[in-house]
């Protein structure tokens, strides 16, 4: 049997519940032969300096790698919690935006479910003013449990992903109405044409 070769992608990331998704996504992209693999390297927080700090520190270990994103949660920025979105907006040119989850990786875990489940957390999340205000992620862990995903744990992917959850992941990004947006999600979709 004859592989083509995969394209690596670093997606430099906040923690292991990204890390947990990118192993799943990779085990789905296997069985279809996609033509790239994401290689997950954990910051250990979303702040923006500690992100820049690995973003240089693994461009020096893969000088040769023209694919390593930073994918971080939103919320933490528009708070701007310890200056990050300050930050941010301070970074040198040669430090690649960001991939952001808007709002939480929670948030983009609900986009994977059909629509009626998209809008019952959206609704719930309004209730909460996380639009203008995003919730924290003690309550917004509550909540998820309460209300999408009861057995709901940090580092755990509470599916497992199949072509439904990227089609309802990819229809949600495009969808105006649904809130929730991620700039991971665009990467994805870009290479699944």
């Amino acid at each position: 049997m004859c592989y083509k070769r995969k394209i690596p992608y670093i997606i430099i990331c906040e923690g292991q519940s990204e890390y947990a998704y990118l192993q799943e996504l990779n085990r789905f992209l296997r069985n279809i032969d996609f033509s790239i693999t994401f290689i997950p390297k954990i910051i250990g927080t979303g702040h923006c300096n500690d992100a820049i700090s690995k973003y240089k520190q693994i461009k020096k270990d893969s000088p040769r790698s023209s694919h390593i994103y930073i994918w971080v949660d939103k919320d933490t920025y528009m708070r701007n919690n310890c200056n990050y979105g300050d930050n941010y907006q301070k970074k040198s040119s040669n430090i690649p935006n960001f991939l952001f989850s808007y709002y939480n990786f929670e948030d983009f875990l609900v986009m994977h479910l059909e629509e009626k489940d998209v809008l019952l957390w959206q609704n719930i999340c309004q209730n909460h003013n996380h639009f203008t205000n995003p919730i924290h992620s003690e309550q917004i862990e509550s909540l998820i449990k309460q209300n999408i995903f009861s057995g709901y744990k940090k580092g755990k992917i509470p599916f497992i992903i199949t072509q439904k959850h990227i089609d309802n992941l990819l229809q949600h990004q495009e969808n105006h109405d649904i809130k929730f947006k991620c700039d991971f999600a665009k990467l994805l979709s870009s290479y699944n044409s």
